[in-house]
């Protein structure tokens, strides 16, 4: 607890941790998986959980009564600090670390019920932009509310609405997207909703040869972002091949080539159905862009696209950069907005 070692993922994130609302003891427990004689038991231990054993965590008490306390999540901040949230007569209440008291304090209370946490590292997997999220639903059910810690949880954003009352279950890392878990007040025993998050960037540490992305073939495909900050290494070729039916929705590309080049980067549109918006965005430094090649779909609607090429080292386009070529191809039918 409190020990943030290197800072790495693996370090912060990767050992066993339980809560446990004691109604006999009538206080709040915190253990953590332990290895007998050498320590905390570590997640990828080759040897499995078969050699840990929970070890009970010392930490202060919930300033509620237990025995009303309701629906509780703990997490883990970028401190190694535990966060805990609960329901507590139709409130919702965030013990997390001051870094500044150096003492634990309450945030709230906040108008709701059912709240859940995350700390959004194991989604991304990038400690440096993680952040410690709570979601809950309005006192009367139907809306789903984010708080983040870095806001001190204080500002509230609305996630989704829903047409009646539903119960928030649980928040789900998934590889890089968040999965909420509900169901409604009405069919509490049947299946009721599942919302996803937006994809998280993937970041890339080492030299990128060749990136490709393959499409699903059918249905919905939702954004995808990709981040490269290239350093002093190169990206030789990106291609993204769009699906060739379905709904095709945010694609982000963002590339900071600091003293290098991107040798080509291409984007073929889908054949068939919606193309919404496509953002490129390229900081050139003092180098060059070779060449970049949109491909517009030869039928139905084109929302939006955007191409932005920052070359304002010196004024106008006389800078010692130069864009090569950039090539543009509308579509020859459907609707096609601006660009």
């Amino acid at each position: 607890m409190g020990d943030t070692g290197d800072g790495s993922y693996t370090t912060l994130f990767g050992y066993a941790w339980a809560a446990v609302l004691d109604r006999v003891e009538r206080r709040f427990r915190l253990f953590q998986a332990q290895v007998p004689g050498e320590g905390p038991w570590a997640l990828n231990d080759p040897r499995g959980p078969e050699v840990a054993v929970w070890v009970e965590v010392e930490v202060p008490p919930l300033p509620h009564p237990v025995e009303e306390v309701a629906h509780m999540g703990l997490a883990f901040d970028q401190a190694a600090r535990h966060v805990v949230v609960y329901e507590y007569q139709g409130q919702v209440w965030i013990r997390q670390w001051d870094p500044v008291s150096q003492n634990y304090v309450m945030r709230g209370p906040f108008p709701g019920v059912d709240p859940v946490v995350l700390n959004d590292a194991v989604v991304g997997y990038f400690p440096p932009d993680s952040d410690v999220l709570v979601w809950h639903l309005s006192p009367d059910r139907t809306t789903l509310m984010q708080r983040a810690q870095r806001h001190l949880y204080a500002t509230a954003h609305v996630v989704q609405t829903f047409a009646e009352p539903v119960v928030l279950d649980q928040a789900v890392a998934l590889p890089y997207q968040i999965e909420l878990l509900g169901s409604l007040v009405s069919a509490l025993d049947a299946t009721g909703y599942a919302l996803r998050s937006e994809l998280y960037p993937v970041y890339l540490n080492d030299t990128l040869g060749q990136a490709a992305l393959a499409p699903p073939s059918e249905g919905a495909y939702i954004p995808v972002v990709i981040t490269q900050d290239l350093g002093t290494d190169l990206l030789g070729t990106a291609t993204l091949s769009a699906p060739t039916t379905g709904a095709y929705i945010p694609v982000v590309i963002v590339l900071d080539l600091g003293m290098e080049a991107l040798g080509q980067a291409q984007l073929a549109a889908p054949t068939t159905g919606a193309y919404v918006p496509v953002v490129l965005v390229y900081d050139l430094g003092m180098d060059v862009l070779g060449q970049a090649q949109l491909s517009a779909p030869t039928t139905g609607a084109y929302a939006l696209v955007v191409v932005v090429v920052d070359t304002t080292t010196w004024p106008g386009y006389t800078s010692p950069d130069a864009l090569g070529t950039a090539t543009f191809s509308a579509p020859t039918t459907g609707v096609y907005e601006p660009a």
